[in-house]
């Protein structure tokens, strides 16, 4: 193989990793972000609006009482990182099962 074709094969791997996407966690709808009330909704009511949790933990020493923390995230990464964008949505719930706290941050 020619020493030029290589540099042309060379060249378009490189591009094509920097023009590569990268995303870790799972996508979730935001669109009831705004929605959620603290005592209102119940474990159901959030998994139906937001899907499965990316993670579930139980807290303790919440001065709400909140006992477990379900948390979504995504990031979605593009164009070589040059363009990132990262959702992330905490709800605590308490010992009933109802919401106690909660925090959506966009990145």
């Amino acid at each position: 193989m020619k020493a030029q074709n290589v540099l042309k094969i060379v060249a378009v791997v490189a591009v094509l990793a920097l023009l590569s996407c990268a995303s870790a966690g799972k996508q979730f709808d935001t669109s009831h972000v705004n929605d959620i009330k603290k005592g209102s909704q119940d474990k159901d009511q959030i998994r139906a609006w937001f899907g499965e949790p990316y993670r579930v933990q139980a807290i303790s020493g919440s001065p709400l009482g909140c006992v477990e923390r379900w948390t979504y995230t995504h990031a979605f990464s593009s164009f070589g990182g040059a363009k990132t964008k990262t959702e992330t949505l905490v709800v605590d719930f308490n010992k009933r099962g109802k919401v106690c706290d909660n925090a959506y941050l966009e990145q």
